[in-house]
C-alpha cells in the first residue's frame, strides 16, 4: 500500500524562502497546484514548526509515497478506499513531491509537507467535501488542534474571504467552521498520528476510534 519513502534530491542549502515564493508563483501561474506547490507555499507562509513537531519524530517515514492503485482496489467502506474515491471523484491529485525538489526546502518544511499529505485524509475523516464549507470545516479543525500559532493570524482573513467565496452558503460555511473547531479541540493531534497505517480498516471504525463518529 505504501512504497518506499520519498528521498529528497540533494540541493544547495541556500535555497531561500524568497526562492520558494518565486517557485510557488511560477507553479500557480502555470496552474500546477501539485505537491511541490504545497510545500513551497508552506515554506513561505508557515515559517514555523507545528506544535506536534517533536511527537512527529516517531512517524517513519514522515512523508510516505502512497500506492494509489492499491488504495483504489480497496473496498469503498475502508478508510483507504474512501480516500482514493474522494480524490478521484473530485478530480484531485494525490500529494507527490518531485524527485528533484530542493532538499533545503523539504528539510525546513517537512512537517507541513506531512500536513499537505494528510489534508485530504482530514476531509474524509471529518466527512467534508472539497467545497468552501468543507475547507472551512477542515480549517476550523486545524485551529482547534492548535497546530501552530500562525494559523490564528490567517483566521481573520478566512472569516472575511470564505463568505465571499460562497455567498449563498454562509450559514453552512460557518457551521462547518464551528463544528471543525469543536472536534479539533476535543481530539489528540492527528498530525502526529500514522493515519496511513489505517487504510485497510473500515472508515467508520477509524472515525469511532478517533472520536469522529456521528
Amino acid at each position: 500500500m505504501m512504497s518506499q519513502p520519498l528521498a529528497p534530491a540533494a540541493a544547495a542549502p541556500t535555497f531561500t524562502r524568497l526562492d520558494s515564493f518565486r517557485a510557488f508563483r511560477r507553479l500557480v501561474r502555470a496552474g500546477t497546484l501539485n505537491g511541490d506547490a504545497a510545500v513551497y507555499k508552506a515554506d513561505v507562509f508557515t515559517p514555523t514548526k507545528p506544535r506536534s513537531a517533536e511527537a512527529m519524530r516517531v512517524l517513519d517515514p514522515l512523508i510516505p509515497s502512497l500506492d494509489m492503485d492499491a488504495l483504489r482496489a480497496m473496498p469503498a467502506d475502508t478508510f483507504g478506499g474512501a480516500y482514493a474515491r474522494f480524490l478521484d471523484d473530485n478530480a484531485l491529485e494525490p500529494f507527490v513531491v518531485s524527485e528533484d525538489f530542493p532538499a533545503a526546502v523539504l528539510e525546513r518544511s517537512s512537517h507541513w509537507a506531512r500536513y499537505a499529505l494528510v489534508h485530504d485524509m482530514y476531509h474524509v475523516l471529518l466527512g467534508y467535501g472539497p467545497d468552501v464549507p468543507g475547507e472551512a470545516g477542515v480549517f476550523g479543525f486545524v485551529l482547534g488542534q492548535r497546530l501552530a500559532w500562525i494559523f490564528w493570524l490567517y483566521a481573520p482573513l478566512a472569516l472575511v474571504a470564505l463568505p465571499l467565496m460562497a455567498p449563498r452558503r454562509v450559514g453552512e460555511t460557518f457551521r462547518a467552521l464551528a463544528r471543525g473547531f469543536r472536534l479539533g479541540r476535543a481530539l489528540d493531534d492527528l498530525l502526529a498520528m500514522p493515519l496511513e497505517r489505517h487504510f485497510e480498516r473500515p472508515l467508520d471504525e477509524v472515525r469511532a476510534e478517533l472520536g469522529l463518529a456521528g
